[in-house]
């Protein structure tokens, strides 16, 4: 795992502007560093490394990594944990290898297939490639987009990197908010703010996942897919060989992303999917693993899963580290968080996810497994009941799962009705499907508000199922960008790599063509994925009914431990100069949530987010 940066320029760079570009990254990649700056038809060329040895930790692993003959350089930041069987394909068509790195085999996949190796990929990956013969660049971003890369383009140079922070080193770029992102971010929970390839910051974007995108000398632009989930036919198998299936993929997926040649760990919530993980690479793939677990501790009304992470220690004899945020120092970590995020982060879990990761550092474990996406391929979240609901409309199933939904739940009947008619509305172009989420908008000055709306219309699956539309907005606009880009930078920041089995292409596809009786049934989620579990989870856990997940009591901090700060922050010059908000209806909100009136904990926040990141990078023009 690494850090990349690069461009393609007519101006001359100094010395001191590479080095302060190239270091900028410098957590994503501890172990080595690399650059080469060239010339060619009067632009100056730039590709610059910082490394993180995960596979193959000798020099022979050093980027830049240039072909035999000097036609292609290479600069990579991911894994791709196919690579053992790809570099057979590739040694049977006479290729030699120097080393048993994963870069050498994606810099020859490419030498043999050009683009098209990219498909060919199992993992998360941000590359760039310089091909000196056709005098251009190739970038290519994974499949969903785990691994980031943004760049900057004008008429005169075009610069990328792996974090916004590199970019800003070079010198004499105009740097504005960008203030859409901005009221997406604080309109509507951050749902919306991934829809499409703008970063916060005006004319910094990201290149979009699933491409291939090349830029030649005269810095013209194309892009193309090469992977795309978008019409896939129902399995028609018989039950018992689809569970047999999927264990098979989700396994595989782990074993996968188990190969390293250091010590790998992984995050336990106590939760289907991250007891999955770990219990698969111990019971099954005979793994022992360290596992990493935030609890919320004592505090009154705070669900806390320590009696579950604890059955899946016991059963899997793992080393196991429990780590309880602080909530006294918010402001200051934010802070400090956005050194290493670059924007807004979009909510409280990452907060307590980052105090997890910084307290792993010192435990010699460099990379670590989590569960992100299984509730989106899966059916995890409190509303995806109400989506198969609709599904079963004029299905004779439909009140035998109310009735289980409701005795597993305890959920208020109410729902149902609500999110039916909220559905048919979407479905007749009536309303959105944003207007389920907290409108926010009314914070905003009057000027402010006329400058901006939310027209959002998102691509979706060609299928029947509304659940399996939703599930597939929230896998590439929603849930899974803002993890993802979250996640990365928390775990970068501690030079430590991050992999997500649930994640595997693979199993995304397949997990999208199963009927919903594959993921809701008997009143209760992820059925087939608890079916697969079976002897393999702890019970208590393959059988429980509720769901937490990475949690943090922020709604209480913000009503006492942090109250003062956001007071303070409210009555700030500094704030009432950022020249957005009604600062009085900011302050009402903030009574409502004082008084326990309503829940605003989402907002603040984000509310104290943008405050610091307008701080952080245009009050004090600090870049």
């Amino acid at each position: 795992m690494c850090g990349i940066v690069g461009f393609i320029s007519s101006d001359k760079v100094s010395e001191d502007t590479l080095s302060k570009m190239l270091h900028s990254i410098d957590h994503r990649g501890p172990n080595d560093d690399g650059y080469h700056y060239s010339k060619l038809l009067n632009k100056n060329i730039f590709l610059g490394h910082t490394r993180l040895s995960i596979l193959d930790t000798s020099f022979q692993g050093h980027q830049p990594m240039i072909s035999n003959d000097g036609n292609f350089e290479l600069i990579y930041n991911g894994e791709v944990y196919n690579y053992i069987e790809i570099r057979e394909e590739l040694k049977a068509k006479g290729y030699l290898f120097d080393s048993s790195s994963d870069t050498e085999v994606v810099l020859k996949s490419f030498i043999e297939w050009g683009s098209d190796c990219f498909a060919k990929f199992n993992g998360m990956w941000a590359l760039a490639i310089y091909d000196r013969v056709n005098k251009k660049i190739i970038l290519s971003r994974d499949r969903v987009g785990k691994k980031p890369l943004y760049y900057y383009r004008d008429n005169d140079k075009f610069i990328f990197a792996s974090e916004i922070k590199a970019i800003l080193k070079y010198p004499n770029l105009e740097i504005k908010p960008n203030l859409k992102k901005v009221y997406k971010y604080l309109s509507t929970n951050y749902r919306y703010i991934d829809i499409d390839t703008e970063s916060y910051f005006e004319n910094i974007y990201q290149i979009e996942k699933s491409n291939v995108v090349e830029i030649d000398l005269d810095l013209n632009m194309t892009s193309k897919k090469y992977w795309e989930l978008k019409e896939f036919n129902n399995s028609k198998k018989n039950e018992k060989d689809t569970i047999e299936e999927f264990k098979e993929l989700i396994v595989d997926s782990v074993r996968l992303r188990l190969r390293s040649d250091v010590p790998v760990g992984c995050f336990l919530s106590g939760g289907m999917d991250s007891t999955s993980i770990t219990s698969i690479a111990y019971k099954v793939l005979k793994t022992p693993i360290m596992t990493f677990s935030g609890i919320t501790g004592e505090e009154k009304g705070i669900y806390d899963e320590t009696e579950y992470i604890n059955e899946v220690i016991k059963e899997t004899n793992a080393k196991y580290r429990f780590i309880k945020p602080d909530p006294t120092d918010i402001f200051d970590t934010i802070d400090e968080m956005l050194d290493y995020h670059d924007e807004p982060i979009c909510t409280v879990t990452w907060y307590s996810l980052y105090l997890i990761v910084k307290n792993m550092k010192d435990s010699n474990v460099p990379v670590v497994l989590n569960g992100h996406g299984g509730d989106e391929l899966l059916a995890g979240y409190w509303d995806h009941y109400q989506y198969n609901f609709y599904d079963l409309k004029n299905d004779d199933k439909l009140e035998y799962e109310i009735k289980n939904w409701y005795k597993n739940h305890k959920r208020d009947m109410s729902e149902i009705e609500k999110y039916k008619l909220m559905i048919e509305k979407v479905m007749n172009k009536e309303e959105k499907e944003i207007d389920k989420f907290p409108d926010y908008s009314y914070v905003f000055s009057d000027d402010f508000q006329c400058k901006f709306n939310l027209n959002i219309e998102l691509d979706s699956i060609k299928c029947d199922s509304i659940l399996t539309k939703r599930m597939y907005k929230e896998l590439f606009y929603e849930t899974v960008p803002a993890s993802l880009r979250a996640e990365d930078r928390n775990t970068m920041a501690h030079s430590i790599e991050s992999r997500s089995p649930f994640l595997d292409h693979r199993l995304i596809e397949y997990c999208y063509a199963l009927d919903n009786k594959y993921k809701i049934r008997d009143g209760i989620g992820k059925w087939i994925l608890r079916e697969s579990m079976k002897g393999i989870l702890p019970e208590k856990v393959r059988t429980r009914k509720d769901k937490a997940g990475f949690i943090a009591p922020a709604d209480e901090w913000f009503r006492t431990i942090n109250k003062d700060q956001i007071i303070e922050m409210l009555g700030s010059k500094e704030f009432e100069d950022l020249g957005i908000f009604n600062i009085n209806v900011l302050r009402e909100v903030y009574g409502e949530h004082l008084g326990g009136e309503k829940n605003h904990q989402m907002f603040l926040w984000q509310l104290i987010n943008i405050y610091l990141w307008y701080k952080k990078f245009f009050m004090n023009e600090k870049k």
